[in-house]
C-alpha cells in the first residue's frame, strides 16, 4: 500500500508558524517576567505546544531570548525601510521626518520589550546580543543622511555618527518622556512637537539651506541636555525593570 507523500512546502509553512508562535509567546513572556523569571514551559502553554517542542527549536532560554530580539529589530529595520520607500518626499527634511515619526512610534509602543532589551545588554552576561541588528537599524538613517549630502542638502563637514546620535538619542528620550505620561494624571505629551522640533534642528545645524525654518540657541541647547540626560535616564529605568 502506497504511502501518501508529504508535501515538503506544507510541512515547512506548519514549522515557520510553530516558530512564530514560540517567538510571539517568548516576547510577551519575557516582556511579563523579564528573562530570570521566565520559564519554557510557560512559554510552551502561551504558545499552545508541549515544553519539549520548543527545545527543537531552541536549545536554551538565552538562545531563544536572542532569537526574539533578533526578529524584533529584524521587523523594525524592514519597516523603517518600508516607510523611506514609501515617502513621497523628496527632500531630506520631508524623509527625515517620516523616520522621525517612525523611530518615534516605535519606540513608544514597544517601550517595555525595548527596556527588557536594554537591561540585558547591560546586566546579562548569558545574552550577550549581537550588534549587527542594531547596525542594520539606523543604517536606514545613515543611508538618508548621505543621501542629504550628496545632494548638497546637507554640510559635507558634517559628523554622521554625531548626527545619529542626536536623531536617536533625542527621539528616545522623548519617546520616554511621552510614554511615561500615558494614564498619567496630567497632559500627554504630543509625538507631533517633538518630530517638529528635530526636523527644525537637524535643518538650523546641517543644511545648507538657509531659508528654511530654524531653531534658536536655546533649543539646540536644550536638545544637547535632552541628549546627556539619555544614559542617565536608560540606567533609571534598567533598575527599574531589574
Amino acid at each position: 500500500m502506497a504511502t501518501k507523500a508529504v508535501n515538503p512546502e506544507t510541512q515547512r509553512a506548519k514549522l515557520e508558524r510553530k516558530e512564530r508562535a514560540i517567538l510571539g509567546a517568548a516576547r510577551a513572556i519575557f516582556v511579563e517576567h523579564g528573562f530570570d523569571g521566565a520559564r519554557m514551559s510557560e512559554i510552551a502553554r502561551r504558545a499552545g505546544i508541549g515544553e519539549g517542542t520548543i527545545y527543537s527549536y531552541y536549545e536554551s532560554k538565552a538562545e531563544l531570548m536572542l532569537a526574539v530580539l533578533q526578529q524584533f529589530w529584524d521587523v523594525l529595520t524592514r519597516e523603517a525601510e518600508a516607510v523611506m520607500a514609501s515617502t513621497q518626499a523628496e527632500d531630506f527634511a520631508g524623509r527625515l521626518r517620516a523616520l522621525a515619526e517612525y523611530h518615534l512610534n516605535t519606540v513608544i509602543v514597544n517601550a517595555d520589550f525595548i527596556n527588557l532589551s536594554f537591561a540585558l545588554r547591560r546586566n546579562n552576561s548569558e545574552v550577550s546580543m549581537s550588534r549587527d541588528h542594531l547596525r542594520h537599524y539606523v543604517t536606514v538613517f545613515d543611508q538618508l543622511f548621505r543621501r542629504g549630502q550628496d545632494r548638497g542638502e546637507l554640510r559635507r563637514d558634517a559628523v554622521l555618527w554625531q548626527a545619529r546620535d542626536i536623531f536617536y538619542g533625542s527621539l528616545e528620550y522623548s519617546a520616554r518622556s511621552i510614554e511615561m505620561t500615558i494614564d498619567e494624571d496630567r497632559a500627554e505629551r504630543q509625538q507631533g512637537p517633538v518630530v517638529d522640533q528635530m526636523v527644525a534642528l537637524f535643518r538650523a545645524h546641517y543644511g545648507t539651506d538657509r531659508d528654511g525654518p530654524a531653531a534658536d540657541g536655546g533649543d539646540f541647547k536644550q536638545l544637547s541636555r535632552q541628549i546627556e540626560q539619555l544614559d542617565a535616564k536608560l540606567e533609571a529605568l534598567t533598575k527599574r525593570l531589574s
